[in-house]
């Protein structure tokens, strides 16, 4: 009997404890419906809305911190040589010859890029991380002056005009130049450039100025009028895309002409020749409207060499061969005498050496037919390119010496400096400033993040088309989808710890995933990556903080009141007049605090016409004023054409309602996300 009544007690229990399964289960279902708004949503995970503290992120927790160089600068004499080292908050001051450190100084922000003076007595640093110019005085080798700038500073260059002293700096977050006066510094101007201008060059009798963007946009100058979101609806994806070239004048900071570059993108520097009258960029030719099929082609993306007049007039020319890329040329440097330039190819860890007299030589002979056609010619490079120059990992600034004897290259995640015989071309020397981090599973998947090896041909790397973690602002044609189908917007990677699943669709549970097969598979044309660089890779997109959309100087303040009105339009239950907001349609159901998303698929009535679904994931809306286009194709070119051009149904939240200020209220609010 004792065994029986055991028996039947634990039979008794077992049911008890499978109806309370069920029913729990039932009952979460059923919460999860409601709270949802989506009658048809099956089970998922708690973690959807409830226990996302962001302090428990990886981007929010402590990292190592590593002197990786950025920045260079030598000095007119030729005897110094001046390394920003953005991570740990350092200018580091060498010895141009031996390479022997000298001095360091403390410099908050981030210093990132590097101007001298023309007598070599001053310092200006760009804090990147803090919007600011630094200036240091380098008798002392401490900064003696500050001024706030743009958002992200990342480049600056000196030079004397009638005026007086000028400092062009690029504002990469802001999209635009600070022109500064000197003694002390002093904001002239803030024109507009294009999108996140990252190169900056002056010519020598201070008449001129240029400012190179890094991103591409579509060109609606050549889409006409009807090319407008508002009368095109979805036309504008479909036109070529272009990086600006900004010319202006440094005295007043005056645009002189604005120079569009055709599928430019990833331009990160800038150099004007003297000699020749040309300024030059290098760039990645992006072809984002070509099906990804396009990969195993060579098709998708090369690098190539800018090569403008002072007149506008541009020509493209490669820097690839027909079965071999350099991808992603960064630094830049020429010599005085116009005869060489050098390029960093980032994801190849190679130098490019580019015979300027070859290159003027056939850019004379060449028609206008045959210089529009020049960027698609792999062959062409073998005309001017006369030399490859192998590097450590990641090499990404350039400095030349006075007399052009010596370059100097910040090879970024090796954390060293080395400088090669221009000569011989070969490295004679290397300025190590710590042990490259490979200890550091962030630092190691950071090299598999920029390594163009895993792809076909090394044509591209991750950090093509999502420079430093972000977004590029172009939309592709995955083939998976059907070829011209399903054009996809290219997502931020920046602050998706804690927010599965990926892609538009949903369907990559996983960052290993994402970037494990279906990256081998659709994208890289090869074998997937290895499983232990694979884990890696994952540690470093997890530990990338949000972008930052606001200034420095406005972080950590209180909301305005016009971003408290939006906030109380964001989580509004109900209209003015009592109206409740159905559930579904509220913002704050699918983009829930604090990661602002549900990580769950919702239709909000934004299927286009070559979309083969209703519905899309959520993304989260932290940095989203840093992340423009918006939707899954990229249709919207602003936060304010979501709901003005492209909701007019209210479902994509119930909108109706309201008016143009309640609307800037919303965006105030979104952009301190």
């Amino acid at each position: 009997m004792k065994t029986r009544g055991f028996v039947l007690i634990s039979l008794a229990g077992l049911v008890a404890a499978g109806g309370l399964s069920s029913g729990g289960y039932f009952w979460s279902v059923g919460h999860v419906r409601r709270w949802t708004g989506n009658p048809t949503l099956g089970f998922v995970s708690c973690t959807h809305c409830h226990g996302n503290d962001l302090s428990k992120t990886a981007w929010a927790r402590p990292r190592p911190h590593h002197p990786a160089p950025a920045g260079l600068a030598v000095s007119p004499d030729g005897r110094r040589l001046y390394v920003a080292l953005d991570d740990v908050d350092e200018v580091v001051e060498a010895d141009a010859e031996s390479l022997a450190i000298l001095r360091r100084t403390a410099v908050a922000g981030g210093p990132f890029g590097l101007a001298l003076d023309r007598s070599g007595r001053r310092l200006f640093v760009a804090c990147r991380h803090q919007d600011r110019v630094a200036q240091l005085d380098l008798e002392t080798f401490r900064e003696v002056d500050s001024l706030f700038v743009g958002v992200e500073p990342v480049a600056l260059a000196f030079t004397e005009t009638p005026e007086g002293e000028r400092l062009i700096v690029a504002n990469s977050g802001s999209g635009d130049a600070a022109v500064l006066s000197l003694s002390p510094l002093k904001e002239v101007a803030r024109p507009g450039t294009g999108r996140e201008p990252f190169g900056v060059a002056v010519s020598p009798d201070g008449r001129h100025a240029w400012v190179m963007s890094r991103l591409a946009e579509p060109d609606l100058a050549r889409g006409g009028a009807s090319a407008h979101p508002a009368e095109a609806g979805f036309a504008h994806l479909f036109l070529p895309a272009a990086a600006e070239l900004t010319h202006l004048s440094p005295a007043g900071g005056r645009v002189l002409r604005r120079v569009p570059l055709e599928s430019a993108h990833l331009s990160e520097d800038l150099a004007f020749v003297p000699a020749r009258g040309w300024v030059l960029a290098p760039l990645v030719k992006v072809r984002n409207l070509v099906p990804i099929t396009q990969v195993a082609n060579g098709w998708v993306m090369s690098s190539g060499l800018a090569v403008a007049d002072l007149q506008g007039h541009v020509t493209q020319v490669p820097l690839d061969e027909a079965n071999d890329y350099f991808a992603d040329p960064a630094g830049l440097a020429v010599d005085a005498a116009g005869r060489r330039a050098y390029v960093a190819s980032g994801g190849s860890d190679v130098i490019t050496v580019v015979d300027l007299d070859r290159l003027a030589a056939w850019l004379e002979q060449a028609d206008d037919a045959t210089r529009r056609e020049a960027i698609r010619d792999l062959s062409l490079s073998t005309e001017y390119v006369v030399a490859r120059i192998p590097t450590g990992r990641n090499p990404r600034h350039l400095a030349l010496s006075p007399d052009g004897r010596r370059l100097y290259v910040s090879v970024r995640l090796e954390d060293q400096v080395w400088a090669v015989d221009t000569e011989r071309l070969t490295v004679v020397g290397k300025l190590v400033l710590g042990d490259g981090g490979d200890s550091d599973p962030i630092r190691r998947g950071e090299r598999v993040f920029t390594k163009a090896a895993h792809t076909f041909q090394r044509q591209f790397s991750c950090r093509s088309c999502h420079p430093d973690g972000h977004v590029d602002g172009l939309a592709y044609d995955f083939d998976g989808d059907g070829i011209g189908d399903n054009l996809l917007d290219n997502r931020t990677l920046r602050g998706i710890d804690r927010t599965p699943p990926f892609k538009w669709n949903g369907k990559n549970p996983s960052l290993q995933v994402q970037c494990g097969p279906r990256f081998a598979r659709v994208l890289m044309r090869t074998d997937p990556i290895p499983p232990a660089e694979l884990e890696d890779l994952v540690r470093f997109l997890n530990s990338l903080p949000p972008a930052r959309p606001r200034h420095f100087t406005e972080l950590n303040k209180p909301l305005s009141p016009a971003a408290e009105r939006g906030r109380q339009l964001f989580f509004a239950t109900h209209r003015p007049d009592g109206t409740p907001i159905p559930i579904e349609r509220q913002c704050q159901t699918c983009h829930r605090p604090p990661l602002f998303t549900n990580r769950l698929k919702t239709a909000v009535g934004t299927r286009g016409p070559r979309d083969l679904t209703d519905e899309f994931d959520t993304p989260h809306l932290l940095g989203v004023a840093a992340s423009a286009p918006y939707l899954h194709d990229g249709r919207a070119r602003t936060l304010e054409e979501l709901w003005t051009t492209y909701q007019t149904n209210d479902l994509h939240g119930v909108s109706s309602y309201w008016s143009k200020h309640q609307l800037n209220d919303l965006i105030e609010y979104l952009k301190t996300l």
